[in-house]
């Protein structure tokens, strides 16, 4: 019995010795946050020259777009129902509902044919089109 504890402790602190020796994942290029690559809230800037810059939410990349001048040609979301990749235009995006991203409140990526549903099912807010995303709006969400 003692040597199959043993040989547990072992194993877990290989492993967690193994855990600390990972490189760190990839942040968000605005706040700095650890992107969990499973998440729902993924958010990626195109730039001109065609390369993408990952942020952890749609607050994050339209923050670093609208107000700090990253020069991105489109924004691509992930839709909340589907979760499928869309591109900003293609979406509505909804603030003021009871849903929050990982850091608090956010804009939440919906089709526009779901928008009323989702603000009915989530304690209301607002839909908004990509072109109606200002600074001043960004700045309220924090």
């Amino acid at each position: 019995m003692h040597r199959r504890a043993f040989l547990v402790a072992i194993v877990a602190s290989a492993l967690a010795c193994n855990a600390k020796g990972k490189p760190a994942g990839e942040r968000c290029s605005f706040c700095g946050m650890t992107i969990d690559p499973a998440s729902a809230w993924l958010t990626e800037l195109v730039m001109i020259d065609a390369t993408k810059t990952t942020y952890d939410t749609p607050r994050c990349a339209m923050t670093a777009w609208r107000t700090r001048g990253v020069a991105a040609k489109s924004v691509r979301v992930q839709e909340f129902y589907e979760r499928g990749w869309r591109d900003g235009n293609e979406v509505d995006f909804v603030t003021g509902s009871d849903v929050d991203g990982p850091m608090g409140p956010d804009l939440v990526p919906v089709s526009p044919t779901k928008s009323a549903k989702f603000m009915v099912d989530h304690a209301g807010g607002r839909a908004l089109k990509l072109e109606a995303i200002t600074p001043m709006l960004l700045q309220a969400l924090r």
